[in-house]
C-alpha cells in the first residue's frame, strides 16, 4: 500500500480502513513540517502544529474532492493552520516577529568558532529581510525556496495564476536583495 497513489489510499481511508490514513503521513509529515518551521520558526511548536495538521486533515478527509492534488490541498490546510495558529497566539504583525528566541541553538555547547558565529549572523539577516516582506510574498518565498515547490505548485496552493507566483516571487528576491545589501553595511538600524 506504501506506494500506491494518494487517492488510492484516501479512497481505503474513507471505505474504513483508518490505519492506511498513516502512509499518507509517513509521505507527507517531513513537508508539512517544513512548511510549518516556515511560519512559526520553533521546533516545538512546528511539530504540534504538523500533528493539528494531520488530525484535521484525517477528520476532513471524505471532503477532499480531488480537484486538486491531495499535497496541495493538505499545503493549503498547513498554511492556513500555520497562519490561525500565529492568530491565536496574539503575534503582531506574524511576518514581522522572528526574533532570537526562533534561532534553535543550544548555546551552552554552542562552538564559537568565527564560521559558526557568522552562520548564526546570517540567519539572523536572513529572518530579519524575511520579517519584511509582504503576506503574500512571504507565503510564496517559504513555499518556493524553504519547500522546492515549483511555480505551479505554490500557485496551486495559493490560489493564483503562475504570472502572479512569478511576480511575488520576483519582488520577494528583490526585496530581500535590497533589504540584506542595507543591512549587511548597516546603512539602517529599523527598516
Amino acid at each position: 500500500m506504501k506506494t500506491q497513489p494518494d487517492n488510492a489510499i484516501i479512497e481505503i481511508v474513507n471505505k474504513g480502513d483508518k490505519q492506511a490514513y498513516r502512509y499518507l503521513v509517513e509521505r507527507y509529515q517531513q513537508k508539512v513540517f517544513q512548511t510549518c518551521m516556515g511560519f512559526v520558526h520553533n521546533e516545538d511548536d512546528a511539530a504540534d502544529l504538523t500533528q493539528d495538521v494531520f488530525i484535521r486533515a484525517y477528520e476532513k478527509l471524505s471532503s477532499f474532492r480531488g480537484n486538486a492534488q491531495f499535497s496541495t490541498w493538505l499545503y493549503r490546510m498547513t498554511i492556513n493552520m500555520s497562519l490561525n495558529f500565529l492568530r491565536k497566539r496574539k503575534v503582531a504583525g506574524w511576518f514581522q516577529r522572528m526574533d532570537d528566541d526562533s534561532i534553535n541553538v543550544n548555546y551552552s555547547s554552542y562552538e564559537y568558532t568565527d564560521d559558526n558565529v557568522l552562520r548564526l549572523e546570517q540567519k539572523k539577516l536572513l529572518k530579519h529581510a524575511l520579517s519584511k516582506l509582504s503576506r503574500s510574498q512571504y507565503k510564496a518565498f517559504v513555499l518556493s525556496h524553504y519547500q522546492d515547490l515549483s511555480n505551479q505548485q505554490v500557485a496551486d496552493v495559493m490560489k493564483l495564476k503562475v504570472k502572479a507566483v512569478e511576480s511575488l516571487l520576483f519582488r520577494a528576491r528583490r526585496r530581500m536583495r535590497d533589504l540584506l545589501k542595507q543591512l549587511v553595511k548597516g546603512e539602517s538600524h529599523e527598516m
